[in-house]
């Protein structure tokens, strides 16, 4: 089978993949038919797509520019190899001139067959590419060619979809940069302030070098001058012509004064324009902005030797043009204080302002690679992800109170950031929900756990041994007003990948293993028993959800692990895909009812493994004493504190670490409320009054029972509805004091 999927003399383009891949993107109904592709460099050049001829139009007769229509077939997809070939009878020498160094550093020229080799796999970036290519001639001069085209993606739609994605990515996180210095680039057709032609940063380096140059050497000897008035003081013998005026005035001198000089006005030519001021102040400052560059680049090993010598060179040619004579006599540019025609009309001028906005944009791009941003297709989809989970947790009520970062720095300052790893940086969300005051919700954007206890501020407290994992999304619900204070978390997983309308097995499989691996380490410092965190994790994927329901497998798994996954595609009417909208909302259906806490929980932990189920409820009946009034309806209504001896605990073989709901009781039997346990600690007796008085909770003092250990209950409001003592089933109350009457009537501590 011929695997050529394009020929254009002397290149030519091999794939044994390509062909599927056309066909999956096809399956999945996206339009692969708006590709175009630009040929330079090349004389009376001939292009075919899978044998079949594609015109091409003449767009710069001096630079031998040819482009195809936009409605070509695609022939270059993401995650599909190629090989380039180009083929130069009459070079002695041929490389590629590319920024990129994996390029270049793969790039193979075999001087007997004449054959310049480039292997490329473009992976998950998308967009525009151009492949630049140089070569010696027996002459010795060096001449240049090019070829562009656009890579596609097999998952979604390059400009429908991701146009969508980019979209709502900048309008929520600004602190979001889209790294574009990649092999493609997408940012030139998002910008509508930008050039309409895609542009690589490649394609902007040698237009602006060679289009600015030549310009800036015409200049210099065909610039612009405006007629200025100069006045000379002359003699009346140096006088060439004297008005009408004067003249009366230079006879009468004369007789009285021959040597007089009287003034004389002329009109002279003088180069110091404002706009010959506006393009020295270009040049010194594409000069400048060159040797940043350079400085930046030296040591990235991302960028190619070659690229880096290149703006060498060009920083070196345009010092010697910075010091010619002409700019001497050229003063400081101050500003424009009105339009010129000059700038906006004259070939030359305009030509030079043309380029310096292109070498602006292009070193904005390349200031956003350096820093490190979202850096291809993958990271796209996973960031907007975020988003579209944010989009679900505010429709559901939620509001964001706070933001937290990781390893990254919000900047203004243009090429000033030296960080080495290009990622959108970890992320914290908290948000809060009105008449829930001690409820909370995070969601995380791809937090670490590792062999060490994670204490960054991001996921503490969490630990996965031996090997570290990093889930892109994680939901978390903290309920500080239930016994022991649990947190219900969710794990999601962005995957830019499909297995015909699914989530590739391998990505769910993963689920099982984010579930297991990661665990929650904070109450044992990471010794002895763990717990496992996360109550389900599901895989997020570019599928199509309009030919899926809940009976689908990945889907229906759900209900029986809690692993599964569900399909999120990017739409025009900025909406989330019923499936997975239904059971985010159905996480955050939060209530501060007993009942309807008891069947959420149930609810949660339905299709969780038996391993991990949610802690049966124990109700503590504790009887208490007379003294400080505890054994009142009033002293209830404003203490949360609540103590008992670890003599009593250990008389009656008590565990009041596995207790839930505490409900004290009078004496009499009376039941004074029903809190529920937010922890429960073994103290010193002094260390507790210490507490009880800096709450200002009343503690009668006793001195000699200082040391003594007591077990310091921390309680929480009551839920509504919470149930009283004869309508709790037996074998889930536990009863204290009523044992011993000494204890239940003594003005001891309970």
């Amino acid at each position: 089978m011929d695997d050529s999927v394009l020929n254009c003399p002397p290149l030519a383009v091999r794939s044994a993949k390509a062909l599927n891949r056309a066909e999956t993107a096809e399956l999945n109904k996206l339009s692969i038919n708006s590709a175009c592709y630009r040929i330079s460099g090349i004389e009376s050049p001939s292009l075919q797509l899978h044998g079949n001829n594609v015109e091409l139009h003449l767009e710069d007769g001096e630079k031998a520019l040819f482009r195809s229509a936009k409605n070509c077939n695609a022939v270059f997809f993401d995650q599909t190899s190629y090989m380039f070939s180009i083929e130069l009878l009459e070079a002695e020498e041929a490389y590629l001139f590319s920024p990129i160094a994996s390029w270049c550093e793969s790039t193979d020229w075999n001087s007997r067959a004449k054959t310049l080799s480039i292997p490329i796999n473009f992976g998950n970036d998308l967009g525009d590419f151009e492949l630049s290519w140089e070569w010696v001639g027996r002459d010795g001069e060096r001449h240049r060619a090019s070829f562009s085209g656009q890579v596609f993606s097999t998952k979604l739609d390059i400009y429908k979809h991701f146009r969508i994605m980019l979209d709502e990515v900048k309008d929520r996180f600004q602190w979001i940069q889209l790294d574009l210095l990649r092999q493609t680039t997408w940012g030139w057709s998002h910008d509508t302030e930008a050039d309409s032609n895609l542009r690589t940063w490649l394609l902007i380096f040698q237009e602006v070098r060679e289009t600015m140059g030549e310009r800036f050497k015409k200049l210099i000897h065909q610039h612009r001058r405006r007629l200025l008035e100069e006045t000379q003081m002359l003699r009346a013998e140096q006088m060439k012509k004297i008005s009408p005026k004067l003249e009366e005035r230079v006879v009468e001198g004369l007789r009285d004064n021959p040597n007089q000089r009287y003034p004389m006005v002329k009109k002279v030519l003088d180069a110091d324009t404002p706009e010959n001021r506006f393009m020295k102040h270009i040049l010194f400052q594409t000069l400048s902005q060159l040797n940043v560059v350079i400085n930046k680049i030296e040591k990235n090993e991302r960028f190619a030797d070659i690229f880096k010598d290149r703006l060498k060179e060009w920083a070196g040619e345009w010092s010697v043009l910075n010091q010619h004579r002409f700019w001497r006599g050229i003063g400081e540019f101050r500003g424009l204080r009105r339009a010129s025609l000059i700038l906006s009309q004259d070939p030359i001028y305009a030509g030079i302002r043309r380029a310096n906005y292109l070498l602006q944009q292009g070193l904005i791009f390349l200031d956003q690679d350096l820093k490190g941003g979202i850096q291809n297709a993958a990271q796209l989809y996973e960031v907007w992800c975020f988003v579209k989970m944010d989009q679900l947790i505010t429709e559901s009520g939620w509001s964001q109170v706070d933001e937290t970062h990781l390893n990254f720095e919000l900047t203004d300052n243009s090429l000033s950031d030296d960080r080495e790893e290009l990622q959108a940086g970890t992320v914290k969300f908290a948000y809060g929900k009105d008449g829930f005051d001690n409820i909370s919700l995070s969601l995380l954007f791809q937090p670490t756990a590792g062999e060490k206890l994670s204490k960054d501020g991001i996921w503490d407290g969490m630990m996965a041994v031996p090997v570290n994992q990093q889930p892109d999304l994680v939901l978390r619900l903290h309920r500080d007003d239930l016994p022991q204070k649990p947190v219900y978390t969710w794990i999601f997983d962005a995957k830019y990948r499909l297995h015909k309308n699914n989530a590739p097995e391998d990505a769910v499989n993963q689920m099982h293993r984010y579930r297991d691996a990661i665990i929650w380490a904070s109450d044992t410092g990471g010794e002895g028993r763990l717990t496992r965190e996360s109550i389900g994790a599901y895989v997020l994927y570019p599928g199509d959800d309009s030919t899926l329901d809940e009976k689908s497998k990945q889907i229906a798994s759900v209900q029986k692990t809690n692993i599964g996954a569900y399909p999120l595609r990017p739409d025009n009417k900025n909406t989330v895909s019923s499936l997975l909208k239904n059971q985010v909302e159905s996480f955050l259906d939060v209530s501060q009812e007993f009942g309807k806490v008891e069947e959420k929980q149930a609810e949660y932990y339905a299709g969780v493994p038996g391993l991990k189920a949610k802690q049966k409820p124990l109700f503590a009946k504790c009887i208490t004493k007379s003294a400080d009034k505890m054994n009142t309806q009033e002293y209830w209504e404003n203490s949360r504190l609540y103590r008992l001896p670890n003599l009593a605990v250990k008389k009656e073989n008590l565990e009041p670490w596995e207790w839930t709901y505490l409900i004290p009781t009078s004496g009499k039997g009376e039941q004074l409320g029903n809190f529920p346990i937010l922890s429960v600690k073994l103290m010193a007796r002094h260390d507790i009054s210490q507490r009880y008085v800096s709450e200002e909770i009343p503690i009668y003092s006793k001195t000699s029972a200082d040391d003594d250990l007591y077990w310091l209950f921390v309680l929480g409001e009551q839920l509504e509805n919470m149930p009283i003592l004869d309508s709790i089933e037996e074998g889930k109350v536990v009863f204290v004091g009523e044992l011993d009457n000494d204890l239940a009537t003594n003005d001891t501590d309970p």
